[in-house]
């Protein structure tokens, strides 16, 4: 399905792109921080090694089964424009997001839980009670996070970033409130971190809905005359969505078996730590650069592709001069160690994985940009096609890592580096086509 979009003149400027996409970054910035932040916590209980590894896994996988529905923030975005589509897009919404949370509520089940978590992923025994413990308290965060999504996209659409912003502040807000007061009732860290992330990733998608409602964005705008195609039935939003969901299904799909291939490592016990814990500082960073594709998106057709591939540049390379900055100067050790405690082998496993990852930033802010033209002009199957390249590279830089000696953490950001670099490509080639095609 191609989307046929307005293409007359727009007074749009790089600043006004800056001031669309900064309270949208911030909400995944905000985001973000509830990571190192449960890192923190749980470092600092008894059982920190123990309870860092489970949280880690636990979370991995309640991301998996929330990864198909994790594009409906770009559906709703491309599709506001119509009311068939919205409505259509909300049928999916409930369908897609009530039927992940019952799948997995069906892997806490102790059997379904010993045979997957066991003999598939190689968790080691002494995690396996704590991870079901916490997927247990998670079961409502597909549907939750469905929900958040679908309402974000059309505030999104309507102009509103500052409220996605504000509901991403609140979830942390929540997070950090239960963090806190479990930390100081000593609070096992499976139960503390379960209930910090469900009760704040629900506390955002009330804070949008209730915004969406109260601005006005529920309202699709009037039709006009350059108003897309857009799909306009569950069967139509289905072909437009389903290469977007099994995209992300692969993608979190391919790093639930990352950290497989990690518990494998000659160093599991640190590794299994250390790389949920770089991973979730790097993501701090790179995830700011996340909404650049919803930019695109909202933008495209109103403003040259020129000047919106030099917008996603310059957020991705400032991005990574500041990971840059934290993982090689003396504060950066400072915030590594205030989130980890005085751990030294942790430590030690984290530092080089931030100094490998310091340019994520620029290739996840790349990657999202060369996804929102694809997605945005409903060439959704390129995405799709890059995504599974770049996840199999993945996985097979990660294991030819683990297999050589390399230590897990080391060997998973490596893996991530070149799986990035391969998918950018694959988008990038789509494009383009695209652009060719289209002239």
């Amino acid at each position: 399905m191609t989307l046929k979009v307005s293409k007359s003149p727009s007074k749009i400027t790089l600043f006004e792109l800056w001031r669309q996409f900064i309270p949208l970054s911030l909400s995944d910035v905000a985001m973000a921080c509830g990571d190192p932040m449960m890192t923190a916590a749980l470092a600092h209980l008894p059982g920190a090694r123990v309870n860092l590894a489970a949280v880690g896994i636990a979370k991995s996988l309640a991301v998996f089964f929330e990864s198909p529905i994790i594009t409906i923030l770009h559906a709703s975005n491309t599709l506001a424009p119509s009311a068939k589509s919205r409505r259509a897009l909300w049928r999916f919404t409930l369908l897609a997001g009530g039927g992940l949370s019952g799948l997995l509520l069906l892997l806490t089940l102790p059997a379904v839980f010993a045979a997957l978590g066991g003999t598939l992923l190689g968790i080691p025994p002494e995690l396996r009670q704590t991870v079901r413990t916490v997927l247990a308290l998670m079961i409502l965060w597909p549907f939750a996070i469905a929900w958040r999504r679908y309402f974000q996209g059309v505030l999104i659409h309507a102009g509103h970033s500052q409220a996605v912003a504000v509901g991403s502040i609140a979830r942390l807000v929540i997070v950090a409130l239960a963090l806190l007061v479990g930390f100081a009732f000593k609070v096992s860290g499976a139960l503390l971190a379960g209930t910090a992330l469900i009760a704040g990733v629900i506390s955002e998608a009330i804070v949008v809905t209730i915004a969406a409602w109260r601005l006005g964005a529920n309202i699709p705008p009037q039709p006009n005359d350059s108003q897309p195609n857009l799909p306009a039935n569950l069967k139509s939003v289905w072909q437009f969505y389903w290469p977007l969901a099994s995209s992300m299904l692969v993608v979190w799909g391919g790093r639930a078996l990352l950290v497989g291939i990690v518990a494998r490592a000659r160093d599991a016990d640190i590794a299994l730590a250390a790389w949920p814990a770089a991973w979730g500082l790097v993501l701090v960073i790179a995830n700011a650069t996340r909404m650049v594709q919803q930019v695109i998106i909202k933008n495209r057709g109103q403003v040259a592709d020129r000047q919106l591939i030099f917008f996603a540049l310059s957020v991705g390379a400032i991005c990574s001069f500041l990971l840059l900055l934290g993982s090689t100067t003396p504060l950066g050790l400072m915030v590594v160690e205030s989130f980890v405690g005085n751990d030294s082998a942790l430590v030690g496993g984290i530092r080089p994985v931030l100094l490998l990852c310091a340019f994520v930033p620029l290739l996840v802010a790349v990657q999202n940009a060369t996804q929102g033209f694809l997605v945005g002009s409903g060439q959704t199957l390129g995405v799709n096609r890059a995504t599974w390249t770049g996840t199999i590279i993945l996985l097979l830089v990660a294991f030819l890592g683990v297999q050589f000696g390399a230590p897990g953490a080391i060997a998973a950001a490596l893996a991530m580096i070149v799986a990035l670099g391969t998918e950018v490509s694959c988008l990038a080639l789509n494009v383009s086509s695209r652009v060719k095609r289209e002239k």
